[in-house]
């Protein structure tokens, strides 16, 4: 009878910590993705103006790093139809990308096509 009780109370033991173990690690993947920003990137543009979305390729994807027409599409959307405050400057830097993340749950990593922005 002691036996099977010591055995029960391991066994509860155990599940136990298996429990705060799997809690413990699944807090600090929430830690780890909540402090992930904006990655590492070599940008493609240096002192290049401000452009405006007029020419925009709608069929072209942007990706953080890129500039152009495409980017102040991106950005002017961004502005307008989810309340960003993003400069209107056609280069997708951290503050693009942030605002990408956070507002439109479209994936700036692999690129934006914005016909999705429509």
């Amino acid at each position: 009878m002691k036996k099977k009780m010591a055995l029960l109370i391991l066994g509860v033991l155990a599940v136990g910590l298996a429990v705060l173990i799997y809690i413990n690690r699944k807090n600090l993947r929430k830690e780890e993705e909540e402090t992930q920003g904006c990655p590492e990137f070599t940008p493609l543009y240096s002192g290049k103006p401000a452009v405006t979305s007029e020419d925009a390729d709608m069929g072209k994807k942007v990706h953080l790093g890129d500039y152009g027409p495409e980017v102040a599409y991106l950005q002017e959307r961004l502005n307008t139809q989810y309340g960003a405050s993003v400069e209107v400057d056609g280069k997708f830097g951290c503050d693009t990308f942030d605002a990408v993340q956070a507002l439109t749950g479209l994936d700036s990593v692999t690129g934006i096509d914005l016909n999705d922005l429509k």
